[in-house]
């Protein structure tokens, strides 16, 4: 008997359960064929909890080589505006340039633009901020 039986219903209508109590076995086997540890299961008056460990699995890490890692920084960089690219080439002089000093040394950009296209940059993987706000320095990954 299902502890929510709207829920399994729900779910069972869906396709994504096939028959009633073969849940757990279906978690257990994903996780171990993904290679991430067997989750914890409890059961207790408020229902059955279910805890998942946040481990990355071996074939997660090991699968990204320095191969794939260049040919994506090669098109990001390709990709890049003209201010990004700005940014790039004034942070390579000035590493520890704060957002104000960067809008007002390069023309056509707000700070609040430098913060955008910083954050963008961020996001793409081709810098990094090293240290805190006041005593840290923009790293350019290569």
């Amino acid at each position: 008997m299902p502890y929510n039986p709207d829920i399994a219903n729900t779910f069972f209508r869906a396709g994504e359960i096939e028959a009633w109590g073969r849940g757990i076995e279906r978690i257990i086997t994903a996780c171990q064929n993904d290679g991430f540890s067997t989750p914890e299961f409890r059961y207790d008056a408020s229902g059955i909890w279910t805890t998942f460990k946040f481990e990355y699995p071996e074939r997660a890490t090991t699968q990204s080589d320095q191969k794939t890692t260049q040919k994506t920084t090669q098109k990001a960089i390709q990709n890049l505006t003209e201010q990004q690219q700005a940014i790039l080439s004034f942070l390579k002089g000035h590493p520890e340039a704060t957002r104000k000093e960067i809008s007002e040394s390069l023309s056509n950009i707000t700070e609040d633009g430098v913060k955008y296209n910083l954050s963008r940059l961020q996001e793409l993987g081709l810098l990094k901020r090293v240290g805190g706000r006041k005593q840290g320095y923009w790293q350019i990954m290569e």
